[in-house]
C-alpha cells in the first residue's frame, strides 16, 4: 500500500497527463489525475485527498488507486508545491505547444473546430487545421496523415479535460513524453476542467 509521506505534493507526469485525457471513460485513475491537475499549484498528498480525488469510501481503497497511478510512472512526489502554469491562455499556450513536436507547429481546437491557440502556423492554417481537426471526432484515438512507411507528418489527438472535448493538431513527430505536454494539459484542466 501507498505510504503517505509527510510533505508530499503531487503532480501528474507527462504519461499521466495522456492516461488522463486520452479517454472520456470514468474510473478512479482518471479522477484522480484530472482532480490533481485541476489545482493551480501540486496539491499536499494527505489521505482525505485521496478519497476526494478518487471518490472512494476508504483510505485503503483511495491510497490503492494512488499506488497503482505511481507504478504506471503517472505521478510524482515533490517535497514543495510547484505551480501550474501561469499567466492567460493566448500568453501561455503558444509556447507550450511549440513544445509538443520536433517541428514545433501544433494547434488546439474546441469541440466546435475554433483555432484556440497555435504554434508555428500562420493564422488561416491554423484555423484550417483547427476545423480539420474535427473529422476524426468519432474515433477514440488519435489519426493522421502518414506516408508510405507509416511516419506521420500531421496527426490529430482528442483531448478530454474533464467534459470538455479538445483537439491537438501535431504536425511532425509528436513529443507528448516532456513536461510541456504535462503543462499544457495541467493548463487546461485548471481552466476547463470541470469533474
Amino acid at each position: 500500500m501507498l505510504e503517505i509521506v509527510p510533505g508530499s505534493y503531487l503532480t501528474v507526469t507527462p504519461y499521466g497527463a495522456w492516461h488522463a485525457i486520452a479517454r472520456a471513460d470514468e474510473n478512479a485513475e482518471r479522477r484522480a489525475l484530472l482532480s490533481i491537475m485541476h489545482e493551480a499549484s501540486s496539491p499536499l498528498l494527505s489521505a482525505a485527498q485521496a478519497r476526494t480525488w478518487t471518490a472512494c469510501d476508504n483510505d485503503e481503497a483511495a491510497l490503492d488507486v494512488l499506488l497503482r497511478l505511481q507504478e504506471k510512472a503517472c505521478l510524482e512526489a515533490w517535497p514543495e508545491p510547484r505551480p501550474a502554469p501561469s499567466g492567460t491562455l493566448e500568453e501561455t499556450l503558444p509556447a507550450l505547444l511549440a513544445g509538443l513536436s520536433d517541428t514545433h507547429q501544433a494547434v488546439l481546437a474546441d469541440s466546435m473546430g475554433f483555432c484556440l491557440a497555435s504554434a508555428g502556423y500562420a493564422t488561416d492554417t491554423a484555423e484550417a487545421l483547427a476545423a480539420l481537426s474535427q473529422l476524426g471526432d468519432h474515433l477514440l484515438d488519435g489519426w493522421g496523415n502518414v506516408d508510405a512507411a507509416g511516419i506521420s507528418g500531421l496527426s490529430f489527438w482528442p483531448m478530454h479535460i474533464g467534459k470538455t472535448r479538445l483537439a491537438l493538431t501535431v504536425s511532425g513527430r509528436p513529443r507528448f513524453n516532456q513536461r510541456a505536454f504535462a503543462d499544457l494539459v495541467w493548463t487546461l484542466c485548471v481552466r476547463y476542467g470541470e469533474l
